[in-house]
């Protein structure tokens, strides 16, 4: 992609995170996107089939920084205070983008963040008795880290890492070769 395309996309996005701040995705016209960003509408129909498709990349997008940033994705169950500490702070780090892209659609977060984190544990290795508590742990790990950022529950972070580190430790499973 030429350095134009870049940058043009680079606007689009600018300006879709911008009305995203105030807006909800469906209220959010190609139009005014055009404006903010300025550039006609066949410049963004060049890049975008709609504001859908620009709205799912971008949150495509945050979900790859934070799993990218992640370096302790395979260590849930062989360190698990490495595992939870790692992904609060990749997740910490895009937190105020994740406010932001995922707003009033936190379940849409959770639900691709789990795809991404269970993507790292192939299940046709595993027992499924391990591939359920699997889905055990990284569930509920994802629903109190919604709950952190966008329900405002006053967690102390310190006791989500011991108490998410004392379950994933009572929910261990087999070794994998």
């Amino acid at each position: 992609m030429d350095l134009r395309m870049v940058k043009t996309r680079g606007q689009i996005k600018t300006a879709f995170l911008s009305l995203r701040e105030r807006l909800m995705p469906e209220k959010i016209k190609v139009k005014d996107i055009c404006e903010m960003a300025q550039i006609n509408k066949t410049t963004f129909y060049h890049h975008y089939t709609d504001s859908n498709e620009l709205s799912r990349e971008i949150e495509d997008s945050a979900i790859d920084l934070v799993m990218m940033d992640f370096v302790e994705c395979d260590q849930m169950f062989d360190n698990p205070r490495a595992y939870i500490v790692g992904l609060l702070c990749s997740l910490e780090k895009q937190s105020e983008d994740l406010r932001i892209i995922f707003r009033g659609k936190q379940e849409i977060l959770c639900a691709r963040l789990e795809e991404r984190l269970h993507a790292l544990y192939n299940p046709t290795v595993k027992p499924v008795e391990d591939h359920i508590k699997i889905s055990f742990a990284i569930g509920g790990f994802v629903r109190v880290v919604r709950d952190f950022l966008f329900l405002n529950k006053k967690y102390d972070i310190d006791q989500v890492i011991h108490s998410t580190v004392r379950l994933l430790e009572a929910v261990s499973v087999a070794p994998t070769n």
